[in-house]
């Protein structure tokens, strides 16, 4: 079930500005969902999400799956599934920013991360959520909660340099998966904030330095999608083809998305860079080492 759970993860692309209908749900997957109904077992809760997983790897990118995730984020909460829960919200509250109620998930979310033991990443949230909405009455409950008064900027700082905090062991992989969570946090809390593409992207090369590879790319088109006019979304498309290329090795995505971003981006600073790079895709660096030696020679 948690390999199910992560693929749901990976697998969901929904942009908020392109969405269309929501498709039709297959009969297996309302055959699933009445059976976890009427009977709310482990056993008709499994089914009925891997359905859901099912339905959501078939379905065109793009199509408004806010519903269904939203009833499996209930079937979640009734079955105590923290962990599931938590993922199903975060899909909600992040390709789908602009529903009546994500103020209500958010603060659902806070506690579910406490309770998860992910605190920093919980504090994170809080004081964003604090922020958004000044005037909820139930921030004095979350005050009493954070460990100390602070911006959101401050708490992201804070996280940021204990990545590099013991200088014997240098970089901390744990903190800086901690990092990245809260840099998502923050994002889903504040969507709005002129900082939060810049933290998306610091994830993802947070992610990189990780090799969670999958995550970087869930980051940069969380900033493409959303953040499409931000100086990043050219950057941020670059480096897909450039992680397929360089660590991947994978040319034809690493070709697929250079050329993206030549068509889209012509006159970026980036764009004779990725030129290059798509002339040199799938050549050994001895191989166009020796090509730049005979053009030397030829130009002399």
């Amino acid at each position: 079930m948690r390999l199910l759970i992560v693929f749901l993860f990976l697998t969901i692309s929904i942009s908020e500005s392109c969405k269309n209908a929501a498709p039709s749900l297959s009969k297996d997957l309302e055959k699933a969902e009445k059976a976890f109904n009427d009977n709310p077992t482990d056993s008709t809760y499994n089914d009925y999400i891997t359905k859901v997983l099912e339905h959501f790897q078939n379905s065109p990118k793009g199509t408004d799956q806010s519903g269904i995730l939203i009833k499996a984020a209930k079937a979640s909460e009734q079955m105590k599934k923290l962990d599931q829960e938590i993922i199903f919200l975060n899909n909600i509250i992040k390709n789908y920013p602009n529903l009546e109620d994500n103020h209500n998930r958010i603060y659902r979310m806070i506690g579910l991360l406490h309770g998860t033991n992910r605190h920093s990443t919980a504090d994170v949230m809080a004081v964003c959520y604090m922020s958004a909405y000044p005037e909820d009455p139930r921030n004095e409950e979350l005050k009493t909660r954070v460990p100390k008064a602070g911006t959101p900027q401050e708490y992201m700082m804070e996280i940021a340099r204990s990545i590099f905090a013991d200088t014997l062991t240098g970089f901390n992989e744990a903190k800086a998966r901690t990092y990245v969570d809260a840099c998502e946090a923050y994002a889903m809390t504040l969507p709005k904030d002129p900082e939060t593409p810049q933290f998306l992207f610091k994830a993802a090369e947070t992610s990189n330095t990780l090799r969670t590879y999958e995550k970087s790319f869930s980051l940069y088109d969380w900033i493409i999608e959303q953040y499409p006019t931000h100086d990043r979304a050219p950057v941020s498309l670059f480096m897909k083809g450039f992680l397929f290329d360089g660590t991947l090795k994978d040319s034809a995505n690493a070709a697929k998305f250079y050329t993206e971003f030549i068509e889209k981006y012509p006159s970026n600073p980036f764009a004779k860079d990725a030129k290059m790079l798509m002339q040199n895709l799938g050549k050994t660096d001895e191989e166009v080492l020796q090509e730049l030696m005979k053009k030397g020679e030829a130009n002399q």
